[in-house]
């Protein structure tokens, strides 16, 4: 059973890792400073998301991944592509990221028995679609309710 249930946390801790490196990817290139607060907020609640996931999976006598493989060469060809399009586009690849990585914490879930998954349900599935409201909300201002962006935009 610990093994099945270090394995669910060190999927999810792997999510978690692409997201901070998206995230320090995002906030490399992105210009306007008042809204990369938001985006510093979502990072930081990744950081804490994984944080907690290491805990738990030493708690369980196993050993947290480290490495994201593809995940981190992936995040840095979209920002960089994002980066030519402006501030406005990274937000909507985040925010789209954001829902992906809202769906991976449904999907391990529903799969998941036993104590850790208590701690998905309860703690980080809910702090994960704060995250992903928060983005939805700042793509929402940043495009004045069009959703996606409109191409060529290029700055908020």
């Amino acid at each position: 059973m610990n093994s099945q249930a270090i394995e669910d946390l060190n999927t999810l801790l792997k999510t978690e890792l692409s997201a901070i490196e998206t995230y320090n990817k995002a906030l490399a290139k992105f210009q306007n400073k008042d809204k990369g607060t938001v985006l510093c907020e979502c990072q930081e609640s990744h950081v804490e998301r994984a944080n907690k996931l290491r805990a738990a999976i030493t708690k369980l006598n196993g050993e947290p991944i480290s490495k994201i493989g593809i995940g981190a060469k992936l995040a840095k060809l979209i920002m960089d592509g994002a980066k030519s399009v402006g501030d406005s586009a990274i937000i909507m690849a985040l925010q789209a990221d954001e829902e992906q990585w809202s769906a991976d914490y449904e999907w391990c879930l529903v799969s998941m028995h036993g104590d850790h998954r208590l701690l998905v349900k309860d703690d980080l599935l809910p702090a994960q679609q704060l995250t992903d409201e928060k983005l939805r909300e700042l793509a929402n201002a940043v495009t004045k309710g069009l959703f996606p962006a409109t191409p060529g935009t290029k700055d908020i």
